[in-house]
């Protein structure tokens, strides 16, 4: 049963980084709502399922910079063992063979589930109300995650046009990254980011409404146009229903 409001929730972490873990244990221990079970380091096979049938946890928090396989493959396994665990993943970097991951794991169970870049999270209480959302039932999905999982191809001529790593690269430049915190966020090169930026601005020309002396401002324009309807003024969450 999905947890009332009222209850605490059993929370088990799973962090790569080391500052992160030392955070989690003395920040979200003291939290009234939130019994921290364990913060592990340890994502190898069958760790994450071991544990979890260990600890029974409502909620079990996933930190990588980047995805693995293998652990989506045990978490879809935990999910069909324990349908209403809720699940949050934070992510550094991911990239188009990660979308089917994500969307397939997200369409799984019947707890809740969120998944967010890492960056976009910078409030403690932020992440507490996800967890708690999540552990009853939320889905929650950082919109540059949302866009590529659920969004469909969209309708615009110049978007149509893109690629999904453009795609991923304008969904961040219409956040107000630059192309070096682009390359930093995307573990590439800021020539790559360039040489995609050009790229998109040559496709760019189709659309009837594009400025040529302003191609990065017309660029993330067209895009907000079309992906705005994503975007929420809290805390820039987006609250996707994913239920077959």
């Amino acid at each position: 049963m999905i947890k009332a409001k009222s209850e605490t929730v059993k929370l088990y972490i799973v962090e790569e980084q080391e500052i992160y873990r030392e955070i989690y244990k003395t920040i979200l221990a003291s939290r009234a709502n939130i019994d921290l079970l364990r913060v592990s380091a340890n994502s190898e096979a069958g760790v994450i399922a071991k544990s979890s049938a260990e600890l029974c946890p409502d909620v079990l928090m996933l930190s990588v910079k980047k995805l693995d396989v293998n652990v989506i493959e045990e978490l879809e396994q935990v999910r069909n063992d324990y349908p209403r665990l809720g699940i949050v993943i934070l992510l550094v970097f991911y990239n188009s063979q990660d979308i089917e991951l994500l969307r397939r794991l997200a369409l799984s169970g019947e707890g809740g589930m969120a998944l967010f870049l890492k960056q976009s999270l910078d409030q403690i209480d932020q992440l507490c109300r996800t967890i708690l959302a999540v552990s009853q039932g939320q889905v929650i999905l950082d919109p540059p995650l949302a866009t590529f999982m659920f969004a469909g191809k969209p309708e615009s001529p110049f978007l149509k046009q893109l690629t999904t790593r453009e795609l991923e690269i304008l969904s961040l430049l219409a956040q107000g990254y630059t192309n070096s915190a682009i390359a930093a966020v995307l573990f590439i090169d800021i020539k790559t980011v360039e040489h995609h930026l050009n790229s998109m601005y040559s496709k760019l020309k189709s659309d009837p409404d594009y400025n040529d002396k302003h191609l990065r401002v017309s660029a993330a324009r067209l895009y907000l146009e079309t992906m705005g309807d994503l975007y929420q003024p809290e805390d820039s969450l987006v609250r996707t229903a994913v239920r077959r």
